[in-house]
C-alpha cells in the first residue's frame, strides 16, 4: 500500500511545465490557423480535397486582428517579459534576441514571421524542459517504503498511531512481511531484514535481540519488537534523503550554451544591424526616403540573425542522442547529463547489484569431519533448507540440484529466523545456520571449523556451518557473483581515458577486494556508509575532476547526487537510485555504458558544430546575403528583403536539425531487429497494464480528494466559461436569442464573446448554402443521380411510398421522387417563426407535384414530360413559398425517379421483351434468307466454271487424239510396216496416248492383215498396254539393250515413246528402264 511522509515528500516537489506545454500549443493553434489557408490550397491543388474555411482573425471593439498577429502578440510579450527581467537581472540571454526579432517582424508588417520565430523559440524551450520533467517523480515514491502508521506496545496493547507521534524508548511491533518504521534496537524476536534498498547488501540481515534496524528495511519471517532510537526526520533513511535533497539543490543547473553565447551574439547584431542601417541611409541619399528604404536591411539582419538556430543547437542534438538511445535500454533523464558525461574524467563504481548480479551462488565447500566429501556435506544441507525460502537456502539447493545430488526428504523443519535452520532428515538431525547458531546449539566446534570460517571470510564469502547429530560435517561458502560484462566494460572505459576507476561498496573489504581484482579496478573503498561514498567523490571534485558515478540502491542515492553525472542501474526496488541519477542503463546495464560515454562526447562535437557552423556561418552568409547584396539589386528585392531573410533563417534552423539527426545512426548496426523493437513495446505495454489498477487510483483520489475537487471545479468553471466564446465562420451569420428574445442584428463572421449559456443561445446560418428537402424519398445525401426506365426501383434509401404515390391525369397510379432546392433568405423567419419549415417545405412541394402530375397523362411524364413537369412545379412551389413568408427562396426542383409502382412494373417488363424477341427472330429470318441466296449464287457460278472448263478439256484432248492420229499415220508409213496387229486401247482412255481415233484406226487396218501373226501381236499388246498403265504421265524412254543400229524417237505425242527396227518382231525378254 502507498504511504507518504510529509517531512520527506516536501523535499522533492518539482516545478510543473504544464503551462509552458500549454501556451507553446496555444501558439501553435494560433500559427496553424494564419497558415490554414496557405495549407488548404497547396493541399487541395494536389488532392483535389476541398478544405473548410476558418476565420481569418478575430474582432475586438470592431478591430480585426490576424491569428499570426495574435501569436506574435502573446508570444512576444512573453519573451519580452523574460528578455527585460535579464536585463534588470544584469545579463543578456538569447531571450533578448528572440524578442527584438519579433519587434522588427511586427514593425515590417510580417506578423507571420514574428508568430514563426515566437514558435520555434517556444520549441526550444520545450524540448529542454521536457528532459527535465520526470528527475524526481520516483523521489516522491521512496516514501512510500515507510508506513505512516504503526503498532506501539503500551500497556500490554497494541495501538495504531502515526510514526511522527511515536516518542523515543517506546516499542513497536514489527510484522512479517512489513516494513519497519523506525530506527531502533531488537528486544523481542528474531528475523531476516532485508536492508538492500538502504545499504545495498545483496543478503538478508539475520536480526536478533541486541541488533539495530533501520527505518524502511524490510522484515521477512519472525516478528519483531523494536525499541524506537530515531524516529520521522530523524532516522537513517530520512538523512539519506536530506541529503540526496540537498545535492540537488546545490547541484547548479547547467548553463545553456545559447544563453551564454548570446552575450556575444547581440551586441554583435546590434552592431550590424546599425552599421547596415547608416549605410544605407547614406545610400540612398539620406534623408526621410534613405531612412525609410534603410529599414529593411537594417531589420533583414535582427530577422536572419534570430538565434533559433542557436536556441535549437543544444536540445537538438540532445534530442537526436536520447533517439539513439531509445532502443539500447538507456534513459537519459535529461541533456545536460550528456553535456556533463561528455566531460567526465573519473568514474566510480558501487559493487552489490552493480559490478556483481545480486544473486548469492555457492562458492566452495570446505568438508571438515573424516571421510566426508563436499558432495555429502551439500547433500544435508541441502536437505535442511529445502523448505527454507531464504536466498542463501535457494543458493545451496540450487547448487545440489545442478550436481544432480539425491537430496533425502525431511521429515521435520523448523526455521530459527536470522539464525539458521534445523531439520529431520532420514532419521538424522541436520542444523545448518551461522557460528554463532551452532554454538548457542552446544554443539562441540572443532579447531579446524575456526580456521575454515576464517579463510571464507577473508574471500569475503558467507559461511554456513552443516552439523548432523552433533558432528561438524563442513563449511559452505556463498558470495555474489560478478557480472560477466563487468571486466571488458571496465576495460573499455580506461581506453577512454578515464581514469582513476574506483570502487565504492559498503560491502566488506575482503569481498569488495576479490570482485575488483576480478573486474581490473585497483582503487577500492570498502565498508562505506552512504554519506562517506558521497564525500569521496566530493574529494575528487576538489581536485577539478569531473566524476561519474554508477550505483544501484538507496545506499548509492547520495554519491549519485553528489557526482557531476549519477548513472543508475534500474531494477527493482532501486527506483530512488534510478531517480537520483541523471542516466538510467537497464536491460544488460554495464554493457551500454562505453557507448553512452562515446555517444555524449560525439554529442558535444554535433552541438559545437551546431554552433559555430550554423547558429554564426550560416547566419553571417545570411546576413552578407539578405541584407547586404538583395538589397543593391532592386527596390522590389529590397522590400522582400525581410521575407527573404525570415526563409533563409528557416535554413540555418533546419541545418542545425539535419546536422543532429546523425547521432541517430552513431554506431548503429546495420540490421533493424523489426521484431525486437515489437517485443519491447509489448513488454512496455504489460509493464503499464501491471502498474495502472483500480486500487491505485482509489487509493491515490483518496489522498489528493482537495486538489481533485479543486481542479474538477476550475475544469467545469472553464467549461462553463467557454461557452462564452462563439467563433462565426466566413460564410456564416450568427442568430442571438437572449433570455427568449431574438436580437435584430446577426453575428458578423469572426470571433466573439457573449453571454454563457443559457442566458445566451447562438444560432449559426449560412444563407449563401444550398440545402435540400426530398419529396417520396428520405436519405443523407443531398442530391441523387437522375434515374431512368431501366434503373431498379421499390426499394431505394428511405423511400416514402404514401408521399411518393401520385395518379396522372388519365388515372394511372406512378411514384414519383423529387429534390427540391432552396436557401435561407430570411434566418430570423425561418427559425422562430415556423416551427418546422423543412416539413412545411415538403408538404408545399408534394402539394405542387400533385397538381402538375394530375394534369398529365403518364406515357408523356415518363417519356417527353419531365423538364415541363419541374418547370411548372417550381413555378407553383415558389408562388406558394412566397405567400407563406417562411423566409426560403426556392431555386430549383428536380425529378429524381418517375416509375409506375413496383406491383406492375413486371407487366410493363414482359410486353418489353416480347417486343425485343419479336424484332430478333425477323432479322434472324433476314439474315437466313440473304444467306441461301448467296449460297445459290456462288453454287451456280461453280457449275458453270466446271462446264466451261470440261468443254474446253474435250476441245484440247480431241485435236490431241487427232493430231496424234496424223502423226502416227506418218510414222508407219516411215518405218514401213504393214503386216501387224497393234494393240486396241479402251475407248475414251485418257491414260493411254493413243485415245480412241487411234483404236479405230488400227482396228480397221487390222482386219486387213495376215492372222498367223495375232498371237506376236497379241502379246506385244499385253506387254504395251501393262507398261503404259505404268508409265502413265511420266516423262519415259523404253529401249532394249539387245537392239543394235539406229532408234527412231517419236514425237511427244506418243508414248511410251517406241520406234520399232527393222524386225517384224518384238523381242521376247523383258524390256528395261532407262531415263
Amino acid at each position: 500500500m502507498h504511504r507518504e511522509i510529509s517531512y520527506i515528500d516536501s523535499m522533492f516537489r518539482r516545478e510543473s511545465h504544464a503551462g509552458l506545454y500549454a501556451f507553446t500549443a496555444l501558439i501553435g493553434v494560433l500559427l496553424g490557423l494564419a497558415v490554414w489557408p496557405e495549407i488548404g490550397s497547396w493541399v487541395g491543388a494536389w488532392w483535389s480535397i476541398r478544405w473548410p474555411r476558418l476565420p481569418s482573425g478575430v474582432t475586438v471593439l470592431g478591430r480585426h486582428f490576424d491569428w499570426a498577429l495574435l501569436a506574435a502578440v502573446l508570444g512576444g510579450a512573453r519573451i519580452l517579459y523574460g528578455a527585460l527581467e535579464s536585463l534588470l537581472a544584469g545579463r543578456f540571454g538569447a531571450d533578448l534576441a528572440l524578442a527584438i526579432a519579433v519587434l522588427a517582424a511586427i514593425l515590417i508588417n510580417q506578423p507571420l514571421v514574428a508568430a514563426e520565430v515566437v514558435f520555434i523559440g517556444l520549441v526550444g524551450e520545450c524540448l529542454e524542459a521536457v528532459t527535465f520533467q520526470r528527475t524526481q517523480s520516483a523521489l516522491q515514491r521512496l516514501a512510500e517504503i515507510c508506513p505512516t502508521m504503526c503498532l506501539v506496545l503500551r500497556d500490554g496493547r497494541e495501538e495504531r498511531v502515526r510514526v511522527e507521534d511515536v516518542r523515543v524508548g517506546e516499542r513497536v511491533l514489527v510484522r512479517p512481511g512489513k516494513r519497519v518504521p523506525v530506527d531502533g534496537v531488537v528486544v523481542e524476536g528474531r528475523s531476516a531484514v532485508d536492508q538492500s534498498t538502504l545499504t545495498g547488501e545483496s543478503v538478508p540481515v539475520d536480526k536478533g535481540p541486541g541488533d539495530e534496524v533501520y527505518a524502511g528495511t524490510l522484515n521477512q519471517h519472525g516478528a519483531l519488537v523494536v525499541e524506537v532510537r530515531r524516529a520521522a526526520e530523524h532516522t537513517v533513511l530520512a538523512r539519506v534523503l536530506e541529503l540526496t535533497a540537498q545535492a540537488l539543490r546545490e547541484k547548479a543547473p547547467l548553463e545553456r550554451t545559447a544563453d551564454r553565447l548570446a552575450r556575444y551574439f547581440l551586441p554583435v547584431v546590434l552592431s550590424l544591424a546599425a552599421v547596415t542601417f547608416v549605410a544605407a541611409w547614406w545610400w540612398y541619399g539620406g534623408g526621410k526616403v534613405g531612412a525609410y528604404e534603410a529599414v529593411y536591411p537594417a531589420l533583414s539582419v535582427l530577422v536572419v540573425a534570430c538565434p533559433c538556430a542557436l536556441i535549437l543547437a543544444t536540445p537538438a542534438a540532445i534530442v537526436a542522442a536520447l533517439g539513439r538511445l531509445a532502443g539500447t535500454g538507456v534513459l537519459v533523464k535529461g541533456g545536460a547529463a550528456l553535456e556533463r558525461l561528455a566531460q567526465v574524467q573519473a568514474i566510480a563504481f558501487d559493487k552489490t547489484g552493480t559490478l556483481t548480479q545480486g544473486r548469492l551462488q555457492l562458492q566452495r565447500i570446505v568438508p571438515l569431519a573424516e571421510g566426508v566429501s563436499e558432495e555429502e556435506v551439500l547433500r544435508w544441507a541441502a536437505a535442511a533448507e529445502l523448505r527454507s525460502e531464504h536466498p542463501l537456502a535457494q543458493a545451496i539447493v540450487g547448487a545440489a540440484r545442478q550436481r544432480q545430488l539425491q537430496i533425502p526428504d525431511v521429515e521435520d523443519f523448523q526455521a530459527h529466523p536470522g539464525a539458521g535452520v534445523s531439520a529431520r532428515v532420514a532419521g538424522r538431525s541436520v542444523v545448518l545456520g551461522s557460528w554463532r547458531f551452532i554454538t548457542e546449539q552446544g554443539i562441540a566446534v572443532p579447531a579446524e571449523l575456526a580456521a575454515a570460517l576464517a579463510q571464507l571470510d577473508a574471500a569475503g564469502e558467507t559461511a554456513l556451518v552443516c552439523v548432523v547429530d552433533g558432528e561438524v560435517l563442513g563449511a559452505l561458502g556463498t558470495s555474489d557473483t560478478m557480472r560477466a560484462e563487468a571486466p571488458s566494460v571496465v576495460r573499455e572505459l580506461r581506453e577512454l581515458g578515464l581514469e582513476p576507476i574506483l570502487l565504492l561498496t559498503g560491502d566488506r573489504q575482503a569481498a569488495a577486494q576479490r570482485i575488483a581484482e576480478q573486474v581490473g579496478i585497483t582503487e577500492v573503498a570498502a565498508e562505506l556508509l552512504p554519506a562517506q561514498k558521497a564525500e569521496r567523490l566530493e574529494r575528487l571534485q576538489q581536485q577539478g575532476r569531473k566524476v561519474a558515478m554508477v550505483g544501484d540502491g538507496i545506499n548509492d542515492a547520495p554519491a549519485l547526487a553528489r557526482a557531476d553525472v549519477g548513472i543508475a542501474l534500474g531494477s527493482i526496488g532501486a527506483d530512488v537510485a534510478a531517480e537520483v541519477g541523471d542516466i538510467v542503463l537497464m536491460g544488460d546495464p554495464l554493457k551500454p555504458l562505453p557507448l553512452l560515454v562515446r555517444l555524449a562526447r560525439q554529442t558535444a562535437h554535433i552541438i559545437r558544430q551546431n554552433i559555430i557552423w550554423f547558429a554564426f556561418g550560416v547566419n553571417a552568409v545570411g546576413i552578407v546575403l539578405t541584407a547586404w547584396l538583395m538589397p543593391a539589386w532592386s527596390e522590389t528585392a529590397r522590400h522582400r528583403s525581410p521575407l527573404w531573410a525570415a526563409i533563409y533563417h528557416q535554413i540555418g534552423s533546419v541545418a542545425v536539425l539535419l546536422n543532429a539527426m546523425r547521432l541517430l545512426w552513431f554506431e548503429r548496426p546495420s540490421q533493424w531487429h523489426w521484431w525486437r523493437w515489437v517485443q519491447d513495446r509489448a513488454e512496455a505495454l504489460d509493464h503499464w497494464l501491471e502498474w495502472v489498477s483500480w486500487h491505485e487510483a482509489m487509493h491515490w483520489a483518496e489522498h489528493h480528494k482537495r486538489g481533485l475537487t479543486v481542479a474538477a471545479a476550475v475544469l467545469a468553471t472553464l467549461f462553463y466559461l467557454a461557452t462564452c466564446i462563439v467563433i462565426i465562420g466566413p460564410d456564416e451569420i450568427g442568430l442571438v436569442n437572449r433570455c427568449g428574445r431574438v436580437l435584430e442584428e446577426p453575428l458578423p463572421p469572426g470571433l466573439h464573446c457573449r453571454w454563457p449559456w443559457p442566458w445566451e443561445r447562438i444560432w449559426r446560418v449560412k444563407p449563401d448554402r444550398v440545402q435540400t428537402v426530398q419529396v417520396g424519398f428520405r436519405t443523407a445525401a443531398s442530391g441523387l443521380a437522375p434515374m431512368t426506365w431501366s434503373s431498379p426501383h421499390g426499394d431505394g434509401p428511405g423511400s416514402d411510398r404514401e408521399e411518393a404515390l401520385m395518379i396522372t391525369g388519365d388515372r394511372v397510379l406512378v411514384e414519383l421522387q423529387a429534390v427540391v432546392q432552396y436557401r435561407i433568405a430570411d434566418a430570423r423567419r425561418f427559425y422562430f417563426r415556423v416551427a418546422d419549415p423543412e416539413a412545411l417545405l415538403r408538404a408545399e412541394a408534394e402539394s405542387a407535384l400533385r397538381e402538375v402530375v394530375a394534369q398529365s397523362d403518364f406515357l408523356r411524364l415518363l417519356l417527353t414530360a419531365r423538364e415541363e413537369l419541374q418547370r411548372l412545379a417550381f413555378a407553383r412551389l415558389a408562388q406558394r413559398v412566397d405567400r407563406l413568408g417562411i423566409g426560403v427562396v426556392v431555386d430549383a426542383v428536380a425529378v429524381q425517379d418517375l416509375h409506375p409502382p413496383p406491383e406492375i412494373v413486371d407487366a410493363y417488363y414482359d410486353v418489353t421483351r416480347a417486343l425485343l424477341e419479336r424484332n430478333r427472330r425477323i432479322v434472324e429470318a433476314h439474315r437466313e434468307a440473304e444467306a441461301s441466296i448467296s449460297a445459290a449464287k456462288v453454287e451456280a457460278s461453280k457449275l458453270v466454271a466446271q462446264a466451261e472448263a470440261d468443254r474446253h478439256s474435250t476441245i484440247q484432248r480431241a485435236r490431241a487424239e487427232a493430231q496424234a492420229i496424223v502423226e502416227l499415220e506418218n510414222s508407219i508409213r516411215l518405218v514401213g510396216v504393214r503386216d501387224m496387229t497393234w494393240p486396241t486401247w479402251p475407248v475414251g482412255d485418257s491414260a493411254h496416248p493413243l485415245g480412241l481415233a487411234a483404236n479405230l484406226y488400227w482396228a480397221n487396218l487390222n482386219n486387213h492383215h495376215d492372222p498367223a501373226l495375232n498371237w506376236s501381236l497379241t502379246r506385244l499388246r499385253r506387254m504395251l498396254e501393262l507398261a503404259g498403265q505404268a508409265l502413265a504421265g511420266k516423262p519415259r524412254l523404253i529401249r532394249d539393250p539387245q537392239l543394235k543400229g539406229r532408234l527412231h524417237v517419236l514425237p511427244d505425242v506418243f508414248r511410251p515413246r517406241i520406234v520399232l527396227p527393222g524386225e517384224a518382231f518384238p523381242p521376247r525378254r523383258p524390256l528395261q528402264e532407262e531415263k
